[in-house]
């Protein structure tokens, strides 16, 4: 009988999010930045196999996908209209017909810094859901004659808080 296993790798991300309102300290914050650290868990369900396969391209889709992406930048709907102040109408309108397209992230350089642009709020259960779907893309396509299935991601907000999101699901 094959035996498998489970790998988990996790990133530690560093995003900013803005918010119409949120409370900081006790103190409300109308509109505007926060910053959040988020821990993303991704796991993958591997046949075992004697010599061990060498499962070093996964970290790399991993951090493709969801840190080379996301990590220390602003993460913003491509519908929230402070986008239009921070990037010029072109670059906005090639966007949004980017999106309409094959909606994906987008990322880009603006005056607040890097900018992670998205189809849709960038909550962590919409983060969790794309990033899904992004890495098992990529994992089918890459492990080929490999035994190897994305089970699942699990993005932290907090230490006891978090979203999880599967292919069950």
């Amino acid at each position: 009988m094959a035996q498998y296993f489970n790998i988990t790798y996790c990133i530690d991300l560093n995003i900013t999010k803005k918010v119409n309102y949120a409370y900081i300290e006790d103190n409300y914050l109308e509109e505007g930045f926060v910053g959040y650290r988020y821990r993303v868990e991704c796991t993958c369900r591997v046949k075992y196999q004697d010599p061990p396969t060498d499962m070093s391209f996964l970290k790399g889709i991993f951090r493709a996908e969801i840190q080379d992406l996301c990590d220390h930048a602003a993460i913003i709907d491509s519908h929230d209209p402070f986008l239009k102040t921070i990037i010029s109408p072109n670059e906005y309108t090639g966007i949004i017909n980017e999106q309409q397209n094959k909606p994906h992230f987008i990322l880009m350089s603006s005056k607040i810094g890097k900018l992670c642009i998205t189809p849709f709020k960038p909550s962590s259960e919409n983060l969790a859901k794309a990033w899904y779907e992004a890495i098992h893309q990529r994992i089918t396509t890459h492990s080929s004659g490999l035994d190897i299935k994305f089970e699942k991601i699990k993005v932290w907000e907090t230490n006891n808080w978090y979203t999880e999101y599967s292919a069950n699901q």
